[in-house]
């Protein structure tokens, strides 16, 4: 369960700017019951980053992961594959 902020954090004014301007807030694309994401309406309103549909199975992918909570699929894979596709001759690191 989420604190709400306080007037006091250094990050109150994004929230206070998402309650002002609508357009400041992010849009929800997806939700999955119980992530702490996106029960808490503060991210939203903040213009954080919100979880986002798989592209795989439009599942829930949490904001702060890559990886879908419904299939597994790893949305970095997505776009490794793209970087390929625009240079094919890109080496990549693996750790």
């Amino acid at each position: 369960m989420s604190v709400p902020m306080k007037p006091t954090d250094p990050a109150y004014w994004m929230l206070e700017q998402g309650r002002n301007d609508p357009s400041k807030c992010s849009k929800k694309t997806v939700h999955k019951d119980g992530c702490y994401i996106c029960e808490d309406d503060e991210f939203r309103l903040m213009g954080l980053p919100l979880c986002y549909p798989c592209s795989k199975c439009q599942g829930h992918v949490p904001a702060d992961d890559t990886r879908c909570d419904d299939c597994g699929h790893d949305q970095q894979e997505d776009q490794d594959e793209q970087a390929d596709a625009q240079d094919p001759g890109l080496q990549r690191r693996s750790d």
